[in-house]
């Protein structure tokens, strides 16, 4: 339905004017919150696009700068425990003043100058004793004496067969100990997969043995030996932790193992001096 239309009075557009300007007034005034902020809004919180934002938890957070300029790192050759590449997180370079450096031979290296080798900075060496039942490292004897003239700390390993009851073993690796005198470091056993029996024995049987043979030695030498596992043997046996000893541990480069070690196998292919060929270098830790 249509109606009259009647122009406004003066007092009327007054009244409408000043309605106006109060409401652009109270719109300039409100709260100085731009978008995004809030509660909790503050340094490290998730904001949807900002790539800053702590998207996987607290270790996302950015710290707080460090005045301290950051050691130089490497980058993570192998997967702990093996030696395959993989992405372990890099560390710093391992110094020669944090850990001993040593190395681990046999007869495959000939004869050895054991005064050069400890002059490049070498403060003991294991060497290879015994092997399954009946073999004994034909240059151990004149290894150990060389290497303890030479004032480095000595230890003696034994390659364990895994065909083998574990007893005999040790037997033998006692009698190898002791023919060639006192020797300064714990010995140890050597596992691995490697030139060993065609079908090897099932886990149950593996450590039955090898606890045979940490038995015999352990009570003939007082002594808790060493448990060096190469990295097949244990993907496929998982073993050393439940032995309970130290252990000696496999991993190529410059990164630390992640599991536990007492002894760090970080290269076998070292050049040191007075041993003819590619040498394993071990890291101890003091």
């Amino acid at each position: 339905m249509g109606g009259v239309t009647t122009a406004p009075t003066p007092s009327a557009r007054r009244r409408v004017l000043g309605a106006l300007v109060s409401t652009v007034l109270l719109v300039g005034c409100g709260s100085g919150t731009g978008p995004g902020a809030g509660p909790g809004a503050g340094p490290g919180a998730d904001r949807p696009g900002d790539p800053t934002s702590a998207a996987t938890g607290p270790a996302a957070s950015t710290p707080a700068a460090d005045p301290t300029p950051a050691s130089p790192v490497a980058p993570s050759p192998t997967t702990p425990g093996t030696d395959e590449p993989g992405t372990a997180q890099a560390e710093p370079r391992p110094g020669r003043e944090r850990w001993v450096r040593g190395i681990d031979a046999s007869h495959h290296q000939g004869a050895i100058d054991w005064e050069r080798v400890a002059g490049d900075d070498v403060a003991f060496a294991y060497l290879k004793a015994s092997e399954g039942s009946t073999f004994t490292d034909p240059r151990f004897v004149d290894n150990v004496a060389g290497a303890r003239r030479a004032g480095l700390r000595v230890g003696g390993y034994h390659y364990f067969s895994l065909c083998s009851p574990g007893a005999p073993q040790g037997e033998h690796l006692v009698e190898t100990l002791a023919a060639a005198g006192r020797t300064t470091l714990p010995p140890a056993i050597d596992l691995e997969l490697q030139g060993q029996c065609a079908t090897p024995p099932a886990r149950a049987d593996l450590l039955a043995e090898v606890r045979a043979f940490l038995d015999v030695v352990e009570a003939a030498t007082g002594r808790r030996v060493v448990v060096y596992a190469f990295p097949d043997l244990e993907e496929e046996y998982r073993l050393a932790d439940e032995l309970g000893r130290r252990q000696w541990v496999r991993r190529l480069g410059d990164v630390p193992p992640a599991r536990d070690w007492w002894i760090w196998q970080r290269a076998d292919d070292a050049t040191v001096a007075g041993v003819d060929g590619p040498t394993d270098l071990n890291l101890m830790r003091p």
